[in-house]
């Protein structure tokens, strides 16, 4: 967007002495500051600029290589024009681009790295990673979230997500959609870090289209998604070309930043093949989890059948 790559803005304007906020938000725009104003005072805002769809088809080589110098270019000017500025960093394929191409300012910025509770190989890599510069390991609290909020699951009775029951007592095990124990867990704590120790951007990886919630916003630090409108085939093409290093699952069938070593509500075949033959013991531990969250979900869904069954 504008000449720092900033493409949305927002501004929370809070009432003295009351719990009432007004949000006023601007996203996607060619000058967010400016149609920020322009919003607040009741004006149109400027027609919106999408980011480029990531289902065209891949970009050349030179096309590709272009766009890398364009991205260290604005992360030279972000990095001029800001306090403070980091990378969120996970080891995995996007990550590990955009750490890579930033070597030529590397000591400019603090990789922030939220550890879920990662395995041991993977830990071991993103550590070894980020030795080259400032960086920060902030742990996230898996284990706490599960204890207030449930395990997580992709499918989630609605009466079982803790706060949804108002002053009723809870009658079965809370379940937490798999998304907020995400965001819980995995986000919350870089952001927290990166809000309580001054930085004023953080810079991160994820793409548009992949289920990210990076671009909804507001977060409490300002985003810039270098690589949104990039595609997974031209990352993979370039972490190939650089050699950039990634953690071992991605060349054997688990191409992804595993995150949280357990997980009872990622059940890829490739994930779980991988925790079977290295990890039993969180293989087993994660069909265990996952099991007493199924058992929970045909619960309810029992209970809605013989419902519609008495109806009929």
């Amino acid at each position: 967007g504008d000449s720092r790559g900033i493409r949305s803005a927002a501004l929370l304007v809070c009432c003295p002495n009351t719990p009432q906020a007004i949000m006023h938000q601007i996203e996607e725009s060619a000058d967010p500051l400016g149609d920020l104003a322009r919003k607040i005072k009741g004006e149109d805002a400027a027609p919106v600029a999408r980011l480029p769809a990531a289902n065209r088809p891949d970009r050349s080589d030179a096309e590709l290589e272009e766009a890398e110098a364009e991205i260290l270019a604005t992360a030279r000017g972000l990095v001029a024009t800001n306090n403070k500025v980091a990378l969120s960093y996970s080891g995995g394929a996007e990550s590990g681009l955009l750490l890579h191409l930033f070597r030529p300012i590397r000591q400019r910025l603090v990789t922030v790295w939220v550890n879920p509770g990662a395995l041991l190989h993977e830990a071991e890599h993103v550590r070894r990673q980020m030795q080259g510069g400032p960086s920060i390991e902030v742990r996230g609290d898996r284990e706490g979230f599960w204890k207030r909020h449930g395990l997580p699951s992709a499918v989630v009775p609605v009466y079982q997500m803790t706060g949804t029951n108002g002053d009723r007592p809870m009658t079965r095990r809370p379940i937490a959609p798999n998304f907020a124990c995400c965001v819980a867990v995995r986000n919350a704590p870089g952001q927290d870090w990166c809000q309580a120790n001054g930085v004023t951007l953080m810079v991160h990886g994820q793409r548009r289209g992949e289920g990210t919630l990076l671009f909804d916003g507001p977060w409490p630090v300002p985003h810039w998604g270098a690589l949104a409108d990039w595609t997974r085939g031209e990352v993979m093409r370039r972490v190939a070309f650089h050699g950039v290093p990634l953690p071992m699952q991605f060349a054997m069938g688990a191409p992804e930043s595993f995150e949280c070593g357990v997980c009872p509500a990622n059940l890829d075949p490739g994930r779980l093949g991988f925790l079977k033959r290295f990890y039993p013991a969180e293989h087993a531990e994660t069909l265990r989890l996952a099991g007493e969250v199924h058992a929970e979900v045909e619960a309810a869904m029992a209970g809605q059948r013989r419902a519609l069954e008495i109806a009929r």
